[in-house]
């Protein structure tokens, strides 16, 4: 049996008894968090086959761990919330702009400009024009810092970068600054690591990471984060190699009796060591011929005078395996990642617009669902217009961007003349009119306007057709009405015609009847005097 189709009416009231069960969650005993809590990590670590010791988990438990997660995770939900508002808008506009994050950018370029110079020069020169500079970054910073958690709330400080941000500001700006060089305490060990504020500076790469101009820097800076695991297994591969290289070496060359006299030779492969750190050399292939090879293999550059050119082949052999291959694998390897990351970077920017895409679809339907108060699936310009009066809809739209002076607006446009609109037509007119046209948006419109001068011309030749047939038309009329006047006249003609033949016809009748008449009566006559006649003779005979 195919599935039934939720109602608008029904699908309102799922939702408000959704809204009020989550409602209800929030109102749950610290206990039964806690509980959920050590379950939901209980589950986590059987999945990626970890077991959690019970004391470790009674340990976070005591400690506030747990309830610290908990928190955190709320919070977050909140803030992720679509209908959510920014108690500080102001703040959180300014510090989300891209004018922000190249500011910043700006100075952390600036201050380690100064931290190189200050290290290029000798010391104490130009220290208080530097310690002054450096108590201005400072202070920079740490405003920065608060703002970015007036903007984001406290969980910001709770994500790695983030993280890392917060110690850069605190433990490497204010505490050898301003503490500990108050306290009389010698904080250069710390100011070494000023230097990494250079890498806030991805921070700003990830942020226009969208831009075209921009997708090789972020590629690369994504690359380099992202590299460590690669290059710890190259590590321990090219130790392993080195380790038997040097081995070999230290056996072949290192302790043939031509050789132990030779004191370059054994400074190159005299024991283990030395030998794994001329096979790293040689790896690099670092002025290997003259410095290395030669004197083993051409008694002409021995001091002794004795070589043996047979080791050629060892120093042949680890140069294909130690340069050609593992090199070239290295280098394939870190290739693949970048290809990798950048296929990575590409669908997930994809998903992260479908899902934006999918969010505030969602949104608009909720929308459309509040707005439509009697449940029929359209919107009427009534229930459009007095949509306002619903405080939750006014924060909706405010969400949305859209303001209450363009709803007039909004309509017209989006009403395509029958006084209705469905959730499609709204959801998608809504979607268009946010922020400024887009490329697609202008193609489309072109696309229509073509389309439109295509019929406009197409009906033009319509017209003018229809033009011509009812000029046709005119004529066979004219034609009709010509033959048929004709008609008329030779209808009249024969109605004359006629009517003097029946008139004709009518007088030879009378003339008829009249002759019949007198012959009639002559014979009556010629009857009567016959017998009078008669009677007379008969008379006569008597």
């Amino acid at each position: 049996m195919g599935k039934v189709k939720e109602t608008f009416q029904e699908r309102r009231e799922r939702l408000k008894r959704e809204r009020e069960a989550a409602e209800d969650d929030t109102e749950k005993t610290a206990e039964e968090v806690e509980r959920e809590m050590a379950e939901e990590i209980q589950a986590k670590a059987a999945a990626l086959n970890i077991q959690i010791p019970p004391w470790v988990t009674m340990l976070s438990a005591i400690a506030g761990i747990m309830q610290l997660g908990f928190k955190i995770e709320q919070e977050r939900e909140r803030r992720a919330d679509e209908y959510f508002q920014n108690p500080r808008p102001e703040v959180y506009s300014v510090v989300s702009s891209m004018g922000f994050e190249i500011f910043v950018a700006i100075l952390i370029v600036i201050n380690c400009i100064l931290l190189g110079y200050e290290a290029s020069l000798p010391n104490g020169e130009y220290a208080v024009f530097f310690d002054i500079s450096e108590h201005i970054f400072v202070a920079i910073f740490l405003a920065e810092w608060f703002l970015r958690v007036l903007s984001f709330g406290w969980v910001w400080v709770f994500e790695f970068v983030n993280m890392c941000d917060t110690v850069m500001v605190w433990l490497l700006g204010v505490l050898p600054k301003w503490v500990m060089s108050n306290l009389g305490v010698d904080a250069g060990f710390i100011r070494i690591f000023t230097v990494l504020r250079a890498l806030r500076l991805a921070r700003l790469a990830r942020a226009v990471r969208l831009k075209p101009a921009f997708k090789e820097l972020w590629i690369l800076i994504h690359g380099l984060t992202t590299s460590f695991r690669p290059l710890m297994w190259t590590l321990v591969i090219a130790t392993i190699l080195l380790f038997l290289a040097g081995l070999a070496a230290t056996e072949i060359i290192g302790k043939r009796d031509i050789f132990k006299e030779e004191e370059y030779v054994q400074d190159l492969f005299g024991d283990l060591l030395k030998s794994m750190y001329t096979m790293f050399q040689l790896m690099t292939m670092d002025t290997w011929a003259d410095t290395i090879a030669r004197p083993v293999i051409d008694a002409k550059f021995s001091s002794t005078g004795e070589a043996d050119f047979g080791i050629s082949l060892f120093f042949v052999a680890y140069i294909g395996i130690g340069v050609f291959v593992f090199w070239n694998l290295i280098t394939a390897i870190i290739v693949e990642n970048a290809f990798s990351i950048a296929q990575t970077d590409a669908s997930s920017q994809a998903k992260e617009a479908e899902m934006a895409k999918k969010a505030e679809l969602a949104t608009l339907a909720e929308l459309f669902l509040e707005i439509d108060t009697d449940g029929s699936g359209e919107l009427t310009s009534d229930e459009f217009f007095g949509a306002m009066r619903n405080k939750k809809v006014k924060q909706m739209l405010d969400v949305l961007d859209v303001q209450a002076t363009e709803l007039e607006e909004v309509w017209y446009v989006l009403d395509d003349g029958d006084g209705f609109l469905t959730i499609k037509e709204f959801t998608t007119g809504i979607r268009r009119m946010r922020g400024q046209a887009k490329a697609k948006d202008m193609a489309e419109t072109v696309k229509r306007l073509r389309h439109a001068t295509a019929s406009t011309h197409e009906l033009q030749a319509q017209a003018e057709q229809f033009h011509k047939s009812l000029n046709a038309i005119e004529d066979e009329v004219a034609r009709i009405a010509d033959d048929t006047g004709r008609m008329v006249g030779l209808f009249h003609e024969m109605y004359h015609r006629l009517n003097a033949f029946t008139e004709m016809v009518h007088k030879q009748d009378k003339q008829r009847d009249t002759e019949r008449k007198k012959a009639k009566l002559r014979a009556l006559q010629e009857e009567a005097e016959k017998e009078a006649l008669e009677n007379k003779n008969s008379d006569d005979d008597e």
